[in-house]
């Protein structure tokens, strides 16, 4: 516990100050019971976060160690501490922390929407058996302390030391719970998994048996996510985007496309007798049967390629793992981009996440601002926001605009509206 949880300062006030002389406190994110969060720089101007903890010499030298020692710990789903030490401000001693910098922790994912818990649990436990055979625990363990640093999902680290490895498997348990938003009995084996974490008062797995009940279910999501081998249209196509959503999306393109070329068939008799006529000779070219069937079959033929030119929305659909659709007006949008969101973050969507960014266009359709509205998710804005600032109107049509992105699990809509 701090010295100074009864004297905390008002941590706003730091910003522009620079810790221990190293660590420019560029913005406020947040305070917790002891101490605050704020967005800094490393040596080499990576961003990162630097936590504040006042506290007495000993309790910040205990800080310190345990800090160090979890440094040097190199597991994938921890997140990295780049430094610590102590620094003191005024009379006030802290210890310091500076670890990888996250956009978005699952608290704040938690509360916008319930999160699947296939991406989160395998993680947790494969980092918490890594800890408890090395002899720490992790601590902590909440959703508030689980990050996506780019793809991937990390935890937070500054609080590893040696501990009740129990502790941590009911914090598992807690975690499904708070993670699935749904209430009891939970759906397999989710419910199972909370059983065995959290027991009764005490959890009766240990981590290396939850990452074996997780590990079918690990192996399933990598299953799935795994690539089609490469088709005709592989040297064009990159292996990234090339996944089973892709091969079922090309697959009902095909039978649309079927479909209308039966449907503007003409229903003249002779249309079946012809490809009977011509199977006959096998071996010859039968040029005597291509007039025919070409001049009735052909005709709708133009009319399917001419379309495809006439979509611009259809180039930034290569963005993404998964076809898009858009709705918007094409008397003012010329072209359009898509926001590229990764496979393991579409996963997150549960129903449908809306993002709505204003756009600044100038006199020759250009974007010259794309400003995401505030609520909602933090990544899923920025990445919005990047695609918006790409889009381009027939020029004349200046002023602002809201673009609405609508994003589920298989596609994302737009919609374009004049900004009041």
């Amino acid at each position: 516990m701090s010295v100074a949880a009864e004297r905390m300062p008002d941590w706003k006030d730091w910003q522009g100050e620079v810790a221990d002389g190293r660590f420019p406190l560029e913005r406020f994110l947040g305070r917790g019971a002891n101490g605050a969060v704020f967005l800094t720089r490393t040596a080499s101007g990576e961003a990162a976060t630097i936590k504040l903890i006042p506290a007495s010499p000993e309790q910040a030298g205990n800080l310190v160690d345990r800090w160090r020692r979890a440094a040097g710990l190199d597991h994938p789903h921890l997140m990295q501490i780049f430094a610590s030490g102590t620094w003191r401000r005024a009379g006030t001693l802290l210890a310091y922390v500076v670890s990888e910098y996250a956009e978005e922790n699952l608290a704040t994912v938690l509360d916008e929407r319930p999160l699947e818990s296939g991406e989160v649990l395998p993680a947790i436990a494969d980092t918490l058996v890594f800890l408890h055979a090395r002899g720490y625990a992790l601590g902590g363990l909440k959703p508030s302390n689980v990050f996506a640093v780019g793809d991937t999902l990390k935890l937070s680290s500054d609080t590893v030391a040696p501990g009740d490895k129990s502790a941590d498997v009911g914090a598992v348990g807690d975690l499904v719970v708070r993670t699935l938003g749904a209430p009891a009995p939970l759906p397999e084996p989710f419910d199972e998994i909370a059983r065995g974490c959290l027991g009764n008062g005490r959890p009766s797995w240990s981590a290396p048996e939850l990452a074996k009940r997780l590990r079918p279910q690990k192996e399933a999501s990598a299953e799935a996510s795994k690539p089609e081998p490469p088709r005709v249209q592989s040297e064009t196509a990159k292996p990234k985007l090339t996944s089973y959503a892709i091969g079922f999306g090309v697959l009902l393109i095909t039978v649309i496309t079927v479909g209308s070329l039966l449907k503007n068939r003409p229903a003249a008799p002779p249309a079946p007798v012809a490809p009977r006529a011509s199977s006959a000779p096998v071996e010859a070219p039968a040029p005597e049967t291509k007039p025919q069937p070409s001049i009735a079959e052909t005709k709708p033929q133009p009319a399917i390629v001419e379309k495809k030119p006439e979509r611009p929305a259809a180039a930034p659909v290569r963005e993404s793992p998964r076809a898009h659709t858009a709705s918007v007006s094409p008397a003012q949008v010329v072209h359009e981009v898509l926001p590229d969101i990764p496979a393991k973050a579409r996963r997150t969507i549960r129903g449908k996440a809306t993002v709505v960014v204003k756009v600044a266009v100038d006199s020759s359709g250009e974007v010259t601002e794309a400003t995401p509205e505030r609520g909602g998710s933090r990544y899923f804005a920025r990445l919005a926001a990047e695609a918006a600032r790409q889009w381009r109107f027939a020029p004349g049509d200046s002023g602002d605009y809201l673009l609405r992105f609508q994003m589920t699990r298989e596609d994302i809509k737009t919609t374009l509206e004049k900004s009041r």
